[in-house]
């Protein structure tokens, strides 16, 4: 007679989610400095990619874990120098072309050939 064994039955594997996957390397990183090791031996002995340390580095670098209470937004002070005087250009057919200092010459000279100024 044949018995039936009991077979486990297999739990399709689930990668981490998004949030525990950012705490693991959270954790990891923290362990990093404590090690001793180089980058490439810590992923070795960790077993994960060396790009994945730094992407995670980088990633969690611009985060702030811990936003400050009343903490409005940082301003920079800065001061917008006021350009200098136009330069007006009024052509044959009419058309008033304003120049502001810096313009680049190369553009105005065909502006003017198509609106049929002097150049």
């Amino acid at each position: 007679m044949s018995e039936a064994i009991p077979v486990a039955s297999e739990v399709p594997f689930r990668p981490p989610s998004r949030a525990a996957a950012r705490q693991a390397w959270v954790e990891r990183l923290a362990r990093f400095p404590a090690s001793g090791l180089s980058a490439a031996a810590f992923c070795a002995q960790e077993g994960v990619a060396l790009a994945s340390f730094y992407a995670w580095k980088r990633r969690l670098a611009g985060a702030d874990p811990t936003p400050q209470q009343g903490c409005g937004p940082r301003l920079l002070c800065v001061r917008v120098a006021a350009p200098g005087p136009a330069v007006e250009l009024v052509l044959p057919c009419g058309a008033v072309v304003r120049l502001l200092p810096g313009s680049d010459l190369t553009f105005v000279r065909a502006l003017m050939d198509a609106l049929g100024g002097v150049s």
